[in-house]
């Protein structure tokens, strides 16, 4: 992981996929693994430890391939471009075109070839999510529901991820569509008295965390009106 910061440093371009791949192993794929003894495996599981690894692996490769996509605007205004030069290139675009937030045909065929590549790394994530413990698997399915959603929500907007009213919508309507409504499910199941623990185990460990680390890196967006 701090491997991943470090090239934050001296690195600003990615000239094929191979490269973004590494950083995004270094900087979220880590994360994933990490992530595993923590959360811990279900001990009724029949899947090898090796392939609940690797779909830990695939989310956090998947969350940050969707976090570029998401901040392509952002990023581009600190003189950053986290896609594929090769792809760029063979897509008759270039970072000029990014710089100037040019909206073309061009460009959303482009995002589309990027979404499907990282929905496929969610595809892979999902497989391992029903083999973590049963305390563990709200945390991990919050966060895969909430990330594809910021790829829905850019081709609801027509693949203008270049602005930053663009990512105030994305997010605004990521979180009411993923974590308000699991919100409401839960504080309805807590009005019987046999979820009510649950509930509060809910919102220690899962909601409020959650939260908090959203509303913290987003703080200027209007994510925050959205808080607990």
């Amino acid at each position: 992981m701090i491997e991943g910061m470090r090239m934050d440093l001296v690195k600003s371009r990615y000239m094929n996929f191979d490269e973004l791949y590494l950083y995004c192993y270094y900087v979220a794929g880590t994360v994933g693994l990490m992530s595993v003894p923590v959360m811990g495996i279900a001990p009724d599981s029949q899947a090898t430890t090796e392939s609940v690894y690797n779909a830990a692996l695939a989310l956090g490769i998947a969350n940050q391939l969707t976090n570029i996509l998401r901040d392509v605007g952002e990023d581009a205004r600190r003189g950053r471009v986290y896609l594929p030069q090769d792809e760029l290139a063979q897509a008759g675009l270039s970072d000029d075109d990014i710089f100037a937030g040019r909206e073309t045909d061009k460009w959303r065929s482009f995002m589309k070839n990027q979404i499907k590549r990282a929905r496929m790394f969610f595809q892979e994530a999902e497989k391992g999510l029903t083999e973590l413990n049963k305390a563990s698997r709200w945390p991990v399915w919050a966060s895969l529901l909430l990330y594809g959603q910021i790829l829905d929500e850019i081709e609801a907007n027509d693949y203008d991820n270049f602005t930053n009213d663009c990512l105030c919508k994305i997010y605004d309507e990521s979180f009411k569509n993923t974590v308000e409504p699991c919100k409401s499910r839960i504080t309805v199941r807590s009005k019987n008295q046999h979820h009510h623990h649950y509930y509060h185990h809910f919102l220690k460990k899962i909601a409020t965390p959650l939260l908090i680390c959203i509303t913290w890196k987003y703080s200027q967006r209007k994510i925050s009106n959205y808080m607990l």
